[in-house]
Parts: structure tokens; C-alpha cells; sequence
């Protein structure tokens, strides 16, 4: 057989000339679905932010809700106990009133008794003048004491009449106050559920998980910027501390006595060593250093466990604290005296509060509904700080909890009972 090399390439191109026009339709369409998708995920990434924005405004709404809800229940607590206060007295000038009235029918039957004529009739007595003159005085006594008593019932009226009218006005003032506390609950179950609504379609989104890493790494590490920020600012201001110390011991004592204070120092560290290896009972005492408490301070709020210390919160974090689960508005409380150093949202913690306690100690309180304290503010243990929320799209309510000691995170659990 005889082999045509031209003709078999005339027959390859005529068989490839039809795929190689194909070609760029397919690609044409190709870029073309690109760009759709592009468009697409573009659209995504703006609807997700909007919601996320949503649901941010709506936490802060909320926030602010439950702060105006709790001044509520403390005018409402206050005029409660002016009302009972109002009783007592109340109670007090009516048995007083009673008493004034009973003296006073008692004198009046005596002049009753002794008759309208009483002093004519004793002046035409043939009696000694010294009698008349005794008799007359009693008389006058008693007519000062009849006075007396009447202007006493008159003044106790008086203020029996100023307590009525404080408790009619404190009862409508509670009344107006329990009206508005009655709003505000029903502003904040509006606004959780315009929450959960947002939420859910935030979570419905389908590059939500995608970002959900990064985001949490992005929101650990402005955490820690913070942290970072308020460990420096403290070492720096007890490093002057400790240098202005040194300086005066420097120059009133001999350098004897400065070797005898750092034995004392070490011993000292050594003691604390020993304490913290074997746990004290004693009995949590408020106020009391921070770094004297571990194993005796009380938990921010009572609540189950939901995620602890160091266990895997995905597959490249840990948790640095814990998640206690409690009720939405459960009161949140510090667990031991400090200044409040940070108060306000952080992305990831929603309504966040640090509160800075002795030796570079720091304890967080997060996704709070609101915090009722601000910056600067100096807290007693068990003093109401905080109320539990999902703040910063949290699923459920609960109180995120972490204990510090500079930058380095501790384990609550070996410092809370």
C-alpha cells in the first residue's frame, strides 16, 4: 500500500480543525463562569460582613439595654427600702398619735370632772389663800400640758400626713419603675431574638466556617496586644517602685542590710512555693492579696464547665481559660479586689472587662451582656462587675474566664473552689 504523506496531513488538519475553534468558546465561558463565581463570592463577603456587623450592633444594643435594666432594679431596690422605712415610721407615729390622744381624753375628763366653774367656784371657797394660790398653779399646769399635748397631736399629724404622701408618691415612683423594668426585659427578648435571627443566617453562610479560624487567631492576638500592653505598663511601674525603693535602703542603711532583705526575699519565695504545692482550706477572706489566693477564690459566677483550661478549642488552638455556662444576665463578680484596667468590646470577647489585682495578676471576664464598670474603678471581691451574655456571636449564654500573671495565662481551676 502506498503511503500519501500529504493527503494524511490534509486529513489531520481537517480532523483537528474543528476542535481547535471549540477552543476559545470554551474558554470565553470559562473566564465567564469565573467571573461569576468571582462576583458571587464577592457578594458573600459583603452579605457576611453586613451580618456580622448586625449582629455586633445588636449585641452592643443589647448590652446597653441590660446595663439601663440593672440602674433600673437598684432605684427600684432603693425605693423599696424608702417605702419600708416610710411603714416603720408610719407605724411609729400612729402608735405615738395614740398614746398623745389617750393623755390628752385623760385630762380633758379630769376638767370634766372638776367643772366648768372650777376656778370661780374656788375663789368663794372660804379656804386658806395658800390652798387658792397652790390650786390655781396646778391648774395652770395642767392647762399648759393640755396645750402642749394638742400642739404635739397637731405636729404628729403633720407628719403622719408628709409620710402618706412620700409613700403615695414612692409607690407610684415603683410602680413607673417596675413599668419600665417590665419594657426594658421585653426590649432585651426583642433584641435577642432579632440576635439569634441574624446569627443564624451569619452561621448559614457558607465561607462562615472558612473564616472562622482566622478570625479567632486575629481575635487571640489583639487579645494578647492588650495583655501585652497592660503586663509592660504594670512591670514598668514596679520596676520605678522597686528602684525608688532600693534607692532610699541604699542610702539610709549599710549594704548588710540589703543582703538580709533579699535572704528574706528568698525565704519568703520558698514559703509561697510550699503554700502553693499543698492547697490551704482556709476560708476564702475578701480583699485579701491576690497572690495569697490560689485554691481559695470563688468562681465569677456558679456554672458548668463547657470548655477548660488547655483543652483543644480547634484543630491549632487551645482554650487559655475557661467557658462557664450560666443564664443570660446572671451577674458576673469579681473574684478578688483590683483596679479595672480594660472595659469595653473586643472582637471575639464581646463585652470584655480586665480587672489588674497585685504582683502583675490580671483576671478577664468575656462575652458579658454588659459591664457595669469602668476603667479606673477600684472593686471589692464578689462585687457585681459584669452580666453573662453570648456577646460576639457566641452560641450560647456563658462567661469566659481567664486568670494572668503578666502575659502568661494560669489555670482558673487551681485558683478557683
Amino acid at each position: 500500500m502506498k503511503f500519501y504523506p500529504h493527503l494524511f496531513c490534509l486529513l489531520i488538519l481537517s480532523s483537528w480543525s474543528p476542535l481547535h475553534a471549540a477552543e476559545p468558546s470554551k474558554q470565553q465561558q470559562l473566564q465567564r463562569d469565573i467571573r461569576e463565581l468571582s462576583n458571587v463570592l464577592t457578594s458573600q463577603k459583603g452579605e457576611s460582613k453586613n451580618l456580622q456587623s448586625e449582629v455586633t450592633q445588636l449585641e452592643k444594643k443589647l448590652g446597653e439595654i441590660t446595663d439601663k435594666n440593672y440602674q433600673t432594679e437598684k432605684k427600684a431596690e432603693a425605693t423599696l427600702a424608702k417605702l419600708e422605712a416610710s411603714g416603720r415610721k408610719q407605724f411609729k407615729l400612729d402608735a405615738e398619735l395614740a398614746t398623745q390622744k389617750s393623755g390628752l381624753a385623760q385630762q380633758l375628763q379630769a376638767m370634766y370632772t372638776a367643772g366648768e366653774q372650777s376656778h370661780l367656784r374656788l375663789l368663794l371657797r372660804q379656804d386658806a389663800p395658800s390652798d387658792i394660790s397652790r390650786t390655781i398653779r396646778y391648774f395652770e399646769y395642767m392647762n399648759t400640758s393640755r396645750v402642749k399635748n394638742i400642739q404635739n397631736i397637731q405636729k404628729t399629724l403633720k407628719e403622719i400626713e408628709s409620710v402618706r404622701t412620700s409613700i403615695e408618691k414612692d409607690n407610684k415612683e415603683l410602680q413607673a419603675l417596675n413599668t419600665t423594668l417590665e419594657q426594658q426585659k421585653t426590649d432585651i427578648q426583642k433584641t435577642l431574638n432579632a440576635r439569634s435571627t441574624a446569627l443564624d443566617t451569619l452561621r448559614g453562610d457558607i465561607r462562615f466556617k472558612e473564616k472562622q479560624l482566622g478570625k479567632l487567631k486575629t481575635d487571640e492576638a489583639n487579645l494578647q496586644a492588650v495583655i501585652d500592653r497592660l503586663a509592660r505598663k504594670a512591670e514598668a511601674q514596679a520596676a520605678a517602685i522597686a528602684q525608688k525603693s532600693a534607692k532610699t535602703e541604699a542610702e539610709a542603711d549599710p549594704p548588710q542590710k540589703t543582703v538580709a532583705a533579699n535572704k528574706k526575699t528568698a525565704k519568703q519565695a520558698k514559703a509561697d512555693d510550699n503554700s502553693s504545692s499543698t492547697p490551704t482550706k482556709t476560708r476564702f477572706t475578701p480583699n485579701q492579696a491576690f497572690s495569697t489566693l490560689r485554691g481559695k477564690l470563688s468562681w465569677p459566677v456558679q456554672g458548668k464547665i463547657i470548655h477548660s483550661y488547655g483543652s483543644s478549642r480547634n484543630e491549632k488552638q487551645l482554650w487559655r481559660g475557661v467557658v462557664l455556662a450560666a443564664a443570660g444576665g446572671t451577674k458576673v463578680r469579681a473574684v478578688a479586689k483590683g483596679q479595672v484596667v480594660f472595659a469595653g468590646w473586643m472582637d471575639g470577647y464581646g463585652y470584655l472587662i480586665i480587672i489588674e489585682h497585685d504582683n502583675n495578676y490580671m483576671s478577664l471576664y468575656g462575652y458579658n451582656r454588659a459591664i457595669y464598670k469602668k476603667e479606673g474603678t477600684i472593686v471589692n471581691a464578689n462585687e457585681t462587675i459584669a452580666a453573662v451574655g453570648n456577646s460576639s456571636g457566641q452560641s450560647q449564654d456563658a462567661l469566659y474566664f481567664e486568670i494572668r500573671q503578666g502575659t502568661t495565662p494560669q489555670n482558673p481551676a487551681r485558683w478557683c473552689r
